[in-house]
């Protein structure tokens, strides 16, 4: 068997779990925790996991079934940067100054004590529809 599959035997024959899919893989364990009467560790091994992790996603299966046996998100919930209220305080200054760039808004909102890039100021603009389209510059003829 290649390493992404797993086959289990049973009274009634046998069948290939696909250990390439995290959430099949977690239930399989489960069950197989569950039903067994071999030692907890031993299954968890043959599945990847540690013992403790075994005893994780059983709980979290018996609390929330397929839910609890998905990979969680990660990172940030919010943006710590780009807040309403930063949001709101570079579009007001963007329509008082239409002239000001990303540039001049970021330094500008520096100044004023908010820690916030060029980058994040432009994020900003185009999130809301307010970025200045760019003229082209003809030659003045001298």
């Amino acid at each position: 068997m290649e390493k992404w599959g797993k086959i289990v035997e049973g009274e009634r024959g046998k069948f290939v779990i696909d250990l390439r899919d995290p959430t099949q893989t977690r239930y399989e364990m489960v069950r197989e925790l569950t039903l067994s009467s071999e030692p907890k560790e031993n299954i968890c091994r043959s599945y990847g996991y540690t013992r403790a992790s075994g005893h994780l996603y059983q709980k979290a299966w018996q609390e929330n079934k397929w839910k609890g046996l998905k990979d969680k998100a990660r990172g940030p919930q919010r943006n710590y940067v780009r807040t309403e209220d930063v949001e709101q305080r570079v579009l007001s200054i963007r329509f008082k100054r239409p002239e000001l760039d990303m540039y001049d808004l970021g330094d500008l909102l520096k100044k004023e004590g908010e820690v916030i890039s060029a980058r994040s100021v432009a994020r900003i603009l185009s999130k809301h529809g307010v970025t200045l389209k760019k003229t082209r510059k003809t030659a003045s003829p001298n």
